[in-house]
């Protein structure tokens, strides 16, 4: 009798074992979908049609296992920053780069440009080791472009309100959208991207930026409508600051404001940033895909504004190596003269 008791108990012991098995593997791949429709409600998201959605589940189902094993490591402290499903998360990296990577070459020669006079000059000598202006009040709204490519607009646009915000302690919101319709006189393409260095010459050329509040963003390229009495800031010049230099951009982020860069994107540790100090090793400087906003730094970070909308980064803004040209961030810095 005893023995049958222990060969019973033995096997509802194995049977338990392999029903937790077979639960442990339901849970997992509910767990996918319970927060996939977390993922829905937070960004908003619906798809035409079923195929739309299961691809974005299983781009979605991918990039949670990559933010998993990545968070674990970073757990475990071998890296700097974590990633999180943000609103990029049901994207391959193909829709990604294609969406949302718009920054294009200039049509322009960069021996036209203005090699901002910094290096050498006193404004080198007088560098905190840490600033940030959001700290004196520079906060703006966390900017979403959208489906259109218009990084480019956004990172001007805001490096011009910076400059207003120091000398008059007020923020200005400026138009994107002038930029986005109007700067195809002087290469850009609208929603299809623009270049940092085609932004500066339009604006230098047309004169004037009027406020968002009059020339309201809509993601989408429009006829332009620019009306010069409507005009706020006038743009007489623009500088850029010499390449791979992050020295001379902590100099101009200190003296002269939040400066505009364009950076490479690319790395899907990008596209799922969370927090933390990105440290990607796989972020190539060799190019750049992207424009972004330089408002601070600490002693080995930037302080980067993206127009992702909150859920990306952190609440739209994202902290990144300083010191070893990370993702090219040095590759092309500039601003402009108000």
């Amino acid at each position: 009798m005893r023995i049958f008791l222990v060969f019973g108990y033995l096997c509802f012991l194995k049977h338990k074992i392999l029903a937790s098995d077979v639960n442990n593997k339901n849970v997992t791949e509910s767990e996918y979908k319970n927060e996939f429709e977390i993922f829905k409600n937070e960004n908003n998201r619906k798809y035409l049609r079923n195929d739309d959605e299961f691809r974005s589940f299983k781009a979605f189902e991918e990039n949670y296992k990559i933010i998993e094993k990545h968070n674990k490591n970073f757990q475990e402290g071998q890296t700097s920053f974590r990633l999180k499903p943000n609103n990029f998360a049901d994207m391959n990296t193909d829709g990604y780069l294609k969406g949302y990577l718009r920054l294009i070459k200039s049509h322009t020669e960069e021996g036209a440009d203005n090699i901002a006079e910094i290096v050498g000059s006193p404004l080198m000598t007088n560098v905190p080791e840490s600033l940030d202006w959001r700290n004196k009040g520079f906060v703006t709204p966390p900017h979403n472009q959208q489906t259109c490519g218009s990084c480019y607009a956004f990172s001007i646009a805001e490096s011009i309100s910076g400059q207003v915000f120091k000398r008059t302690g007020k923020i200005l919101n400026l138009s994107e959208q002038q930029i986005v319709d109007c700067s195809v006189s002087h290469g850009n393409q609208g929603c299809v991207g623009g270049s940092l260095r085609n932004t500066l010459n339009y604006l230098q050329s047309t004169g004037g930026l009027m406020r968002a509040d009059d020339y309201k963003y809509v993601s989408r390229k429009g006829k332009c409508q620019f009306v010069s009495d409507l005009s706020v800031v006038n743009v007489t010049s623009w500088a850029i600051l010499p390449a791979h230099d992050e020295q001379a951009i902590q100099a101009a982020v200190t003296h002269i404001g939040p400066v505009a860069i364009s950076i490479n994107a690319t790395p899907k540790t990008f596209q799922l940033y969370s927090d933390g100090i990105y440290d990607d090793p796989m972020c190539s400087s060799a190019s750049v895909n992207h424009a972004m906003l330089i408002i601070g730094f600490g002693k080995d970070f930037w302080i980067l504004k993206n127009w992702w909308g909150h859920h990306w980064g952190e609440s739209g803004y994202m902290r990144i190596r300083k010191g070893v040209n990370m993702c090219g961030v040095a590759n092309y810095a500039a601003y402009a003269i108000v």
